[in-house]
């Protein structure tokens, strides 16, 4: 046995034995009593059969195994030996991590003392707990609600929330039973002595898996971790977590700065935060691998296993890992919990489950005749079911079916009735709050949204739902709630939405029209939702600050001026002569736009826009020749991850004069333009959502100006999708709604299949096949005759818009179609001439007369 390639190893499971032997190494193991097993027996070199947290019996026996055979490290993954390695690396200088740093870790108390004086900053309030007076004393320092908890345990052994001066007397007296007690009934091997005081951190809790190389930390990942209020056992666990740039660098940072801090310098780290109010603040340290599976998620994420990493890394045979691992998919723990006061009755589809998709361990605890008892620490819980999927929030949904589909864990009541264990709820349920200003066949909310268990709370508008013919629903269809508006700009639109979501717990709010995006921002600001606040739209509603973003960015956009007085809009003129464009500086659908070609147009304008004084909400741009295009797509994580670009074939500003279809084409994959502008889409979103914007998820609408010389100049850009039929284009395209993208990431449900984030390194994804859309405008009049639907194969979608008998007024915007098309085709060629003679058809049958 060669002493260069032995290791003591300091309790440990069947597998950690068993990767430390298929890594070629001599195992030298002290194993508690209670733990020990035939297998480990059979893998081993030695086994000590010993109560490896008492010093005093390990220290000869490893001084013998030091003289013979000799070992060149020593390592424990588990709470009760790493102690114990410590003191073993100390006493023959080893390397690794010695006692004072495992045991300044492991000691909650001397943890919080040691942060407080070495870094202050980030410091939590705490105090030991001696005297039940201590109890009256922190809370009154520190204020109600605190924590209660052991110094020396896992799982939420003993944790208690203290939540007022009248709690006191409760926690007190379970802190005396406790004290003195052991933790046999759990994987631990401790006895609960003293007792910490903490300060009550609140925020959402996660745990980071590190790993550190002589003082270089490297995060892993950050798991996000499912907890619930009135105890603290963990109901599941997910990686990646689901955190904003800006958030994950935080935590990342602060778990470098605590191991800094602590002296750790080497091996596995398992640390435990809450992201609060201040910033992240560490909960515990362990110098061990994570419990509840978490392991295995890492390894089936990240591909790298933490505990042969731990064992191999003293002896050289792993390579280091980079600074940041990538994930492949994510992963994710639920837990199975039942109602107290029953008892288990039998378990059935265990193995089962085993083999079902995406399944990477199971593990039931629960066995016949067992109490359930009432929630209160991680053994609590009847077992846990560990699943790998594409993202973490598919892991997590994928766990939940797995066990109601595969698990029975069958529990008898009092009574002698029978329920089913069920998954932990580990969120609560999203409910979304939808501002509407659109037609309501167009938007399947709920087929948007098939696994949403929480409320649907739609805002409409009346006048869209009638302007595209509609009848207006006197229920709410199949949404929690449906309320019609009459004027959907009245101020009693956002009372109500104030009021709903009060009412209904709200916790998204969704809106996909141009007019509603600052309402439903200033909403999620007001109540702290998720998304886009009102500072993370405005460059994308208010033209002014778009062109000045824009322009720092380096972008060519037209000349402009915002012209307070009608000298001012003079002075432009006689600057950048006719043709002149005037337009709202929050405008949209291209209502109010108007192009002046000449003085008398442009006096006449001045008269009817500056008659009331001067005002600050109005635009003049010099007009730019050349085609209209258009790139739309979608953003994951503030990056484009799936778009293309398109060309108006008419100008935007003409839907009141248009007869005949507004053709409307995709670019060929190999158009020249096609590259420039997928380019210059992501140089626009990033100066108008820079990485500090809570804008990271949307669909997106962008005009460009492509110009006879050849130059691309941006017109504007808005994030949300694109009016007419370009949601229908784009999925004809990708097989992804942009509206229905936009929702899911408002609901805080995975995105469509299809949708993934994108590589720094990598392209774009190329449409399976070129589409555009057909739009016939209204004309006034009484409606005499239209045409059939259409059965051409080639058709992705055909919609009317009037019926037989009503009597219709002109185009209001670009958006009030009489008729609207989308098809498909081998290349834009065929597209548009497939288009255009839809369009032609549509017309001859078409028959708008005047009113009587």
């Amino acid at each position: 046995m060669n002493p260069e390639r032995t290791l003591v190893l300091v309790g440990a499971t069947d597998e950690t034995v068993r990767k430390a032997h298929d890594l070629g190494l001599s195992v030298l193991l002290l194993q508690h009593p209670t733990k020990v097993s035939e297998e480990q027996n059979r893998l081993v070199a030695a086994v000590e059969v010993v109560d490896y947290t008492d010093w005093t019996l390990v220290e000869p026996l490893v001084r013998a195994w030091h003289e013979s055979p000799g070992f060149a490290a020593a390592t424990s993954l588990t709470e009760p030996g790493l102690e114990a390695a410590g003191r073993i690396n100390d006493l023959f200088g080893l390397g690794g991590t010695g006692y004072e740093v495992t045991a300044r870790i492991r000691d909650k108390a001397a943890m919080r003392r040691y942060v407080a004086e070495h870094d202050p900053e980030h410091a939590v309030g705490a105090r030991s707990l001696r005297t039940r007076e201590d109890l009256d004393a922190f809370g009154a320092s520190y204020g109600f609600p605190f924590i209660v908890k052991p110094v020396d345990a896992t799982a939420s052994i003993g944790v208690q929330r203290v939540e007022g001066p009248a709690d006191t007397d409760r926690v007190w007296d379970e802190v005396s039973r406790l004290s003195g007690t052991r933790t046999d009934r759990v994987s631990s091997l401790f006895v609960l002595r003293d007792f910490l005081m903490e300060e009550f951190l609140d925020g959402p809790e996660f745990s980071v898996e590190s790993f550190s190389f002589a003082g270089r930390h490297v995060v892993v990942t950050i798991t996000e971790k499912f907890t619930s209020d009135g105890h603290f056992a963990e109901l599941g666990h997910a990686v990646p977590a689901r955190l904003s740039a800006a958030d994950e660098d935080a935590v990342r940072e602060a778990v470098g700065g605590f191991l800094d801090v602590m002296g750790l310098r080497d091996g596995v780290c398992h640390t435990e935060v809450r992201l609060t109010a201040k910033g992240p603040r560490v909960i515990e340290g362990h110098n061990r691998i994570g419990g509840d599976a978490i392991p295995e998620l890492v390894q089936s994420a990240f591909g790298v296993d933490l505990s042969t990493l731990a064992l191999a890394h003293p002896f050289g045979l792993a390579e280091e890992l980079p600074d940041r691992p990538q994930p492949r998919g994510g992963a994710c723990v639920r837990t199975l919990v039942g109602a107290p006061g029953t008892r288990v009755e039998s378990v059935a589809g265990v193995e089962e489950a085993r083999a079902a998709e995406g399944v990477i361990d199971v593990r039931v605890s629960a066995r016949p005749g067992d109490d359930v008892r009432a929630l209160k620490d991680n053994w609590d819980r009847l077992g846990l079911i560990a699943v790998a999927a594409g993202d973490a929030t598919a892991a997590i949904r994928r766990g939940a079916e797995v066990i109601r589909e595969h698990i029975r864990v069958t529990l008898a009541r009092p009574d002698g009735t029978t329920v089913l264990a069920e998954p932990a709820e580990v969120e609560p349920p999203a409910n979304l709050l939808i501002l509407h200003r659109n037609p309501l066949g167009p938007f399947p909310y709920r087929a948007w949204l098939p696994e949403h268990t929480g409320d649907i709370v739609v805002l409409a508008d009346r006048g869209k739902i009638e302007l595209a013919g509609e009848k207006v629903p006197d229920g709410p269809l199949d949404y929690t709630r449906l309320e019609i508006f009459d004027d959907f700009d009245a101020d009693e639109v956002e009372a109500r939405a104030v009021e709903l979501i009060t009412e209904h717990g709200i916790t998204g709010v969704s809106a996909l029209h141009e007019a509603d995006m600052l309402l439903a921002a200033r909403l999620r600001e007001r109540f702290g939702l998720p998304g886009a606040w009102h500072d993370d739209v405005m460059p994308f509603r208010d033209k002014v600050l778009m062109k000045e973003r824009a322009q720092e960015a380096g972008i060519e956009i037209a000349a402009w001026a915002q012209a307070a007085t009608a000298d001012q809009a003079r002075a432009f003129v006689a600057e950048q002569d006719f043709p002149v464009v005037f337009k709202h500086r929050h405008g949209f659908n291209s209502v109010g736009l108007r192009i002046l070609h000449d003085a008398d147009s442009f006096e006449e304008c001045l008269t009817e826009v500056y008659g009331a004084g001067e005002r600050d909400d109005v635009l003049l741009e010099d007009f730019v020749p050349g085609r209209m295009c258009h790139v739309d797509g979608l953003v994951v994580d503030g990056r484009v991850a799936l778009a293309w670009p398109s060309q108006y074939q008419y100008d935007l500003a003409s839907f009141g004069s248009d007869a005949g279809p507004r053709i409307d084409l995709t670019l060929d994959v190999d158009d020249p333009l096609t590259p420039r502008l997928l380019g210059l889409a992501d140089e626009v979103l990033a100066a108008l959502s820079p990485e500090a914007s809570r804008l990271r998820d949307y669909s997106f609408h962008m005009e460009v100006f492509h110009t006879p010389d050849d130059r691309l100049v941006l017109c504007e850009s808005a994030c949300r999708p694109g009016g007419a039929k370009i949601r229908e284009v784009f999925d004809a395209l990708f097989g992804v709604h942009l509206g229905e993208y936009a929702v899911r990431v408002d609901a805080a449900h995975a995105a469509p299949e299809g949708v993934r984030e994108r590589d720094d390194a990598s392209g774009l994804p190329a449409p399976r096949c070129m589409a555009g859309q057909a739009l016939m405008m209204k004309q006034p009049g009484l409606v005499r005759a239209l045409p059939p639907l259409p059965e051409e194969p080639w058709l992705a979608g055909f919609w009317l818009y009037a019926e037989v008998g009503q009597v219709i007024a002109p185009a209001s915007g670009s958006s009030d179609f009489l008729a609207a098309a989308v098809g498909t085709a081998p290349d834009r060629a065929e597209c548009e001439r497939r288009l255009r003679a839809l369009g032609e058809w549509v017309r001859e049958r078409s028959e708008i007369g005047d009113a009587p």
